[in-house]
């Protein structure tokens, strides 16, 4: 399934003639008939995403219908992949009045975990000020907690954070996983993370919840990584771009790195300026936006199909694979 720039459309398989399912309404030629913000497939199959203000779960054999399951301005999936957990935020300057914080802690963040059926939410959990869910972990809740700033204030300024997983009622540190660092990506057991006072080297790190050890993230001849990356479902396999500005596709268990040759540069030190990304299972769908062409990488083997004939590229993107 793939968004042709508002579009939605199936393809049987990379060659096959996309066929529209969810088509913009007449005379809205100009308008994205999906808006679906922060698309991410689910265990379950299910794709859900951000849709004006809350977070909705979409079948992908019904595309043009979604289930509205709550407000949220974030989202991300529970540690088995088959819920979710929706992210609202009260201003700082109610939700916190009386506290001393650092200035770029804006918002009081609450998480409410949903079905997707849509059925209410029994777990709500609102966090401590300063504290910013970014995943879930076999562990518990992970966060980023604010302990400063840098670099002065407003746009100039950068929030210091560490990474910390929480209790079970969310209101407690359990663990300090690093300092002065960001979380990139997270999937099941796995964690990407970014020290953020690195400037040279290796400064991408992938820490296992289960060890729980981090370790530098596997070495490529390219370089190391940059930018965003995003992990499969599993936790195993990483793809990122390179200081060289080539993909790779890194297997964590491994400690293996493969840079993808067969596939054109990026023109850019992030993924997503280049690729629309999405994983089905460990094959790794790569949309070009630049050009249109679109591949499937086997992670494993790292055999690479691609796309005969281009796709539209006006805003395009990748929504969803099959692992079947």
């Amino acid at each position: 399934m793939v968004d042709l720039g508002g579009e939605v459309a199936v393809l049987k398989d990379l060659n096959s003639h996309p066929r529209i399912v969810g088509s913009r309404p007449a005379g809205a030629e100009n308008a994205d008939a999906y808006r679906l913000d922060s698309p991410r497939q689910l265990a379950s199959g299910e794709v859900v995403g951000i849709r004006d203000g809350g977070v909705v779960a979409i079948e992908p054999s019904t595309p043009g219908r979604a289930v509205l399951l709550g407000k949220a301005s974030a989202w991300f999936p529970s540690a088995d992949g088959k819920q979710l957990w929706a992210v609202t935020e009260e201003s700082a300057d109610t939700a916190c009045a009386g506290q001393e914080l650092p200035q770029s802690v804006s918002a009081r963040f609450t998480v409410s975990k949903y079905e997707t059926s849509g059925h209410p939410s029994r777990t709500k959990l609102t966090l401590p000020c300063g504290m910013r869910p970014v995943a879930d972990t076999s562990r518990g809740l992970l966060a980023e907690r604010t302990t400063g700033d840098t670099g002065g204030t407003g746009t100039g300024g950068r929030a210091v954070t560490n990474i910390v997983v929480l209790n079970a009622r969310a209101d407690t540190a359990t663990k300090t996983i690093a300092t002065n660092a960001s979380v990139v990506a997270a999937a099941s057991n796995r964690v990407i993370w970014r020290d953020d006072a690195c400037n040279t080297g290796s400064c991408t790190h992938s820490y296992d919840v289960d060890k729980p050890k981090s370790d530098h993230a596997p070495s490529c001849k390219g370089g190391d990584t940059v930018g965003v990356g995003t992990l499969d479902p599993s936790g195993r396999w990483y793809a990122s771009v390179l200081r060289s500005n080539h993909l790779a596709v890194l297997d964590l268990d491994q400690g293996t790195c493969h840079e993808v040759d067969a596939l054109p540069t990026t023109n850019a030190g992030d993924l997503d300026q280049t690729f629309a990304v999405a994983w089905s299972g460990q094959n790794l769908m790569l949309l070009d936006q630049r050009s249109g062409v679109l591949a499937s990488m086997d992670a494993s083997s790292t055999e690479i199909d691609k796309r005969s004939k281009p796709l539209s590229v006006v805003r395009s993107r990748c929504l969803t694979g099959r692992d079947r």
